[in-house]
Protein backbone atom coordinates (compact mmCIF):
# COMPACT_ATOMS: atom_id res chain seq x y z
CA UNK A 1 0.00 0.00 0.00
CA UNK A 2 2.03 2.93 -1.26
CA UNK A 3 1.39 6.19 0.53
CA UNK A 4 0.81 8.77 -2.19
CA UNK A 5 1.43 12.47 -1.57
CA UNK A 6 -0.41 14.98 -3.70
CA UNK A 7 0.92 18.49 -3.33
CA UNK A 8 -1.22 21.58 -3.14
CA UNK A 9 -4.72 20.09 -2.87
CA UNK A 10 -6.71 18.52 -0.07
CA UNK A 11 -9.16 17.02 -2.54
CA UNK A 12 -7.09 16.28 -5.65
CA UNK A 13 -8.72 15.65 -8.97
CA UNK A 14 -7.89 12.81 -11.32
CA UNK A 15 -5.75 15.17 -13.39
CA UNK A 16 -3.32 15.89 -10.55
CA UNK A 17 0.07 14.32 -10.95
CA UNK A 18 1.09 11.73 -8.36
CA UNK A 19 4.28 12.62 -6.54
CA UNK A 20 6.12 9.89 -4.65
CA UNK A 21 9.64 9.93 -3.30
CA UNK A 22 12.32 7.26 -3.48
CA UNK A 23 12.24 7.10 0.30
CA UNK A 24 8.54 6.22 0.28
CA UNK A 25 9.09 3.55 -2.35
CA UNK A 26 11.96 2.02 -0.35
CA UNK A 27 9.90 2.08 2.86
CA UNK A 28 7.02 0.23 1.22
CA UNK A 29 9.33 -2.37 -0.36
CA UNK A 30 10.86 -3.10 3.05
CA UNK A 31 7.39 -3.37 4.60
CA UNK A 32 6.28 -5.80 1.88
CA UNK A 33 9.39 -7.93 2.41
CA UNK A 34 9.06 -8.32 6.17
CA UNK A 35 5.27 -8.69 6.06
CA UNK A 36 5.52 -11.55 3.57
CA UNK A 37 8.63 -13.32 4.86
CA UNK A 38 7.59 -14.09 8.44
CA UNK A 39 3.97 -14.92 7.64
CA UNK A 40 4.88 -17.26 4.78
CA UNK A 41 7.51 -19.00 6.89
CA UNK A 42 4.90 -19.58 9.59
CA UNK A 43 2.29 -20.93 7.18
CA UNK A 44 4.72 -23.38 5.60
CA UNK A 45 5.95 -24.60 9.00
CA UNK A 46 2.52 -25.08 10.56
CA UNK A 47 1.05 -26.68 7.45
CA UNK A 48 3.95 -29.14 7.31
CA UNK A 49 3.30 -29.92 10.98
CA UNK A 50 -0.41 -30.57 10.39
CA UNK A 51 0.28 -32.82 7.39
CA UNK A 52 2.84 -34.79 9.38
CA UNK A 53 0.52 -35.03 12.38
CA UNK A 54 -2.51 -35.98 10.26
CA UNK A 55 -1.39 -38.67 7.78
CA UNK A 56 -4.95 -39.29 6.58
CA UNK A 57 -5.19 -35.67 5.41
CA UNK A 58 -1.77 -35.91 3.81
CA UNK A 59 -2.73 -39.13 2.00
CA UNK A 60 -5.80 -37.48 0.48
CA UNK A 61 -3.81 -34.42 -0.54
CA UNK A 62 -1.12 -36.59 -2.16
CA UNK A 63 -3.82 -38.30 -4.23
CA UNK A 64 -4.94 -34.92 -5.54
CA UNK A 65 -1.32 -33.90 -6.19
CA UNK A 66 -0.73 -37.07 -8.22
CA UNK A 67 -3.90 -36.58 -10.25
CA UNK A 68 -2.99 -32.96 -10.96
CA UNK A 69 0.60 -33.90 -11.81
CA UNK A 70 -0.59 -36.45 -14.37
CA UNK A 71 -3.17 -34.07 -15.82
CA UNK A 72 -0.64 -31.30 -16.46
CA UNK A 73 2.20 -33.60 -17.50
CA UNK A 74 4.38 -32.59 -14.57
CA UNK A 75 4.42 -28.94 -15.65
CA UNK A 76 2.34 -27.18 -13.04
CA UNK A 77 0.39 -24.11 -14.13
CA UNK A 78 -1.56 -21.43 -12.30
CA UNK A 79 -4.76 -22.94 -13.67
CA UNK A 80 -3.82 -26.40 -12.38
CA UNK A 81 -2.94 -25.11 -8.90
CA UNK A 82 -6.15 -23.07 -8.76
CA UNK A 83 -8.18 -26.17 -9.58
CA UNK A 84 -6.87 -28.18 -6.61
CA UNK A 85 -9.88 -28.01 -4.30
CA UNK A 86 -8.51 -30.18 -1.50
CA UNK A 87 -5.21 -28.28 -1.51
CA UNK A 88 -7.19 -25.09 -1.03
CA UNK A 89 -9.12 -26.68 1.83
CA UNK A 90 -5.92 -27.79 3.57
CA UNK A 91 -4.25 -24.39 3.23
CA UNK A 92 -7.43 -22.64 4.40
CA UNK A 93 -7.65 -24.84 7.50
CA UNK A 94 -3.95 -24.29 8.24
CA UNK A 95 -4.56 -20.53 8.12
CA UNK A 96 -7.65 -20.95 10.28
CA UNK A 97 -5.82 -22.82 13.00
CA UNK A 98 -2.50 -20.97 12.67
CA UNK A 99 -3.15 -17.48 11.23
CA UNK A 100 -0.09 -15.55 10.12
CA UNK A 101 -0.90 -12.71 12.50
CA UNK A 102 -2.71 -13.15 15.82
CA UNK A 103 -4.38 -9.73 15.83
CA UNK A 104 -5.22 -6.98 13.40
CA UNK A 105 -6.28 -3.40 14.01
CA UNK A 106 -8.77 -0.93 12.62
CA UNK A 107 -9.72 2.67 13.41
CA UNK A 108 -13.27 3.25 14.65
CA UNK A 109 -15.08 5.43 12.09
CA UNK A 110 -18.06 6.36 14.29
CA UNK A 111 -18.98 6.17 17.99
CA UNK A 112 -20.16 2.77 19.12
CA UNK A 113 -21.10 1.13 22.42
CA UNK A 114 -20.51 -2.55 23.11
CA UNK A 115 -23.22 -3.69 25.57
CA UNK A 116 -22.35 -5.98 28.49
CA UNK A 117 -22.77 -9.69 27.89
CA UNK A 118 -22.49 -11.08 31.42
CA UNK A 119 -23.80 -9.82 34.80
CA UNK A 120 -21.47 -7.32 36.44
CA UNK A 121 -19.84 -6.22 33.17
CA UNK A 122 -19.87 -2.61 32.02
CA UNK A 123 -20.47 -1.10 28.62
CA UNK A 124 -17.45 -0.36 26.46
CA UNK A 125 -17.67 2.98 24.66
CA UNK A 126 -15.66 3.47 21.48
CA UNK A 127 -15.21 6.99 20.22
CA UNK A 128 -14.48 8.00 16.63
CA UNK A 129 -10.78 7.58 15.92
CA UNK A 130 -10.25 4.90 18.57
CA UNK A 131 -7.87 2.08 17.68
CA UNK A 132 -9.54 -1.33 17.87
CA UNK A 133 -7.63 -4.62 18.01
CA UNK A 134 -9.33 -7.70 16.59
CA UNK A 135 -8.11 -11.05 18.04
CA UNK A 136 -7.87 -13.20 14.90
CA UNK A 137 -6.42 -16.21 16.73
CA UNK A 138 -9.26 -16.20 19.29
CA UNK A 139 -11.94 -15.77 16.61
CA UNK A 140 -10.52 -18.69 14.61
CA UNK A 141 -10.52 -20.90 17.72
CA UNK A 142 -14.01 -19.93 18.90
CA UNK A 143 -16.14 -23.12 19.12
CA UNK A 144 -19.25 -21.06 18.32
CA UNK A 145 -17.85 -20.57 14.83
CA UNK A 146 -15.66 -23.66 14.45
CA UNK A 147 -16.80 -26.74 16.42
CA UNK A 148 -13.90 -28.68 17.95
CA UNK A 149 -11.51 -25.86 16.95
CA UNK A 150 -8.33 -27.69 18.00
CA UNK A 151 -8.96 -30.38 15.40
CA UNK A 152 -7.34 -29.96 11.99
CA UNK A 153 -10.26 -30.55 9.64
CA UNK A 154 -9.99 -29.31 6.02
CA UNK A 155 -13.64 -30.28 5.46
CA UNK A 156 -14.60 -27.05 7.20
CA UNK A 157 -13.74 -25.40 3.89
CA UNK A 158 -15.41 -27.69 1.39
CA UNK A 159 -17.87 -26.03 -0.98
CA UNK A 160 -20.89 -26.61 1.24
CA UNK A 161 -19.36 -25.66 4.59
CA UNK A 162 -17.49 -22.65 3.24
CA UNK A 163 -20.77 -21.01 2.30
CA UNK A 164 -22.01 -21.46 5.88
CA UNK A 165 -19.14 -19.53 7.49
CA UNK A 166 -20.33 -16.53 9.44
CA UNK A 167 -18.99 -13.30 7.88
CA UNK A 168 -15.85 -11.84 9.50
CA UNK A 169 -15.02 -15.02 11.41
CA UNK A 170 -12.25 -16.06 8.98
CA UNK A 171 -9.56 -13.40 8.81
CA UNK A 172 -6.13 -14.83 7.91
CA UNK A 173 -5.54 -11.94 5.49
CA UNK A 174 -7.79 -9.38 7.13
CA UNK A 175 -10.87 -8.25 5.26
CA UNK A 176 -12.15 -5.34 3.23
CA UNK A 177 -10.18 -2.69 1.32
CA UNK A 178 -7.34 -2.92 3.84
CA UNK A 179 -6.95 -6.67 3.62
CA UNK A 180 -3.58 -8.16 2.70
CA UNK A 181 -2.53 -6.95 -0.75
CA UNK A 182 -0.49 -10.12 -1.35
CA UNK A 183 -3.00 -12.77 -0.25
CA UNK A 184 -3.18 -14.41 -3.70
CA UNK A 185 0.58 -14.50 -3.99
CA UNK A 186 0.94 -16.04 -0.54
CA UNK A 187 -1.61 -18.76 -1.28
CA UNK A 188 0.01 -19.53 -4.63
CA UNK A 189 3.47 -19.82 -3.03
CA UNK A 190 2.28 -22.22 -0.33
CA UNK A 191 0.28 -24.41 -2.72
CA UNK A 192 3.09 -24.61 -5.28
CA UNK A 193 5.71 -25.53 -2.70
CA UNK A 194 3.63 -28.31 -1.16
CA UNK A 195 2.66 -29.55 -4.61
CA UNK A 196 6.30 -30.24 -5.46
CA UNK A 197 7.15 -31.59 -2.01
CA UNK A 198 4.26 -34.06 -1.94
CA UNK A 199 4.81 -35.08 -5.56
CA UNK A 200 8.10 -36.62 -4.39
CA UNK A 201 8.00 -37.07 -0.61
CA UNK A 202 5.84 -37.84 2.39
CA UNK A 203 6.16 -35.67 5.49
CA UNK A 204 6.79 -38.01 8.42
CA UNK A 205 7.45 -37.77 12.14
CA UNK A 206 10.98 -38.18 13.50
CA UNK A 207 12.38 -38.66 17.00
CA UNK A 208 12.38 -34.91 17.72
CA UNK A 209 8.82 -34.37 16.51
CA UNK A 210 6.44 -33.07 19.20
CA UNK A 211 2.74 -33.80 18.72
CA UNK A 212 0.92 -31.77 19.82
CA UNK A 213 3.32 -28.87 19.45
CA UNK A 214 3.68 -26.21 22.12
CA UNK A 215 3.81 -22.53 21.30
CA UNK A 216 6.46 -20.24 22.75
CA UNK A 217 4.57 -18.02 25.20
CA UNK A 218 7.05 -15.14 25.30
CA UNK A 219 6.67 -14.13 21.65
CA UNK A 220 3.94 -12.28 19.80
CA UNK A 221 4.52 -14.21 16.58
CA UNK A 222 3.60 -17.89 16.83
CA UNK A 223 6.61 -20.19 17.09
CA UNK A 224 6.84 -23.82 18.13
CA UNK A 225 8.68 -24.60 21.33
CA UNK A 226 11.83 -26.36 20.20
CA UNK A 227 11.13 -25.71 16.52
CA UNK A 228 9.52 -27.83 13.82
CA UNK A 229 11.02 -31.29 13.27
CA UNK A 230 9.79 -33.59 10.53
CA UNK A 231 11.40 -35.85 7.97
CA UNK A 232 10.88 -36.34 4.24
CA UNK A 233 10.47 -39.92 3.04
CA UNK A 234 10.83 -40.36 -0.69
CA UNK A 235 7.70 -41.77 -2.21
CA UNK A 236 7.70 -44.89 -4.35
CA UNK A 237 5.85 -43.91 -7.50
CA UNK A 238 4.17 -46.90 -9.14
Amino acid sequence: MINILLEGRKNPSKDDKIKITDLEIAAQVIAFYFAGFETMSGLLSFMAYELGANPEVQKQLILEVDNTFDACGGKITYHAISGMKYMDMVVSEALRKWPGIMVTDRVCSKPYTIPPKFPGEKCVHLSEGSSVWLPIFAIHRDPNYYPNPERFDPERFNNDNKRKLKPYTYLPFGVGPRGCIASRLGLLEAKTLFFYILANFEIVSVDKTEIPLRLIKKRIAMKAEGGFWFGLRRRTII
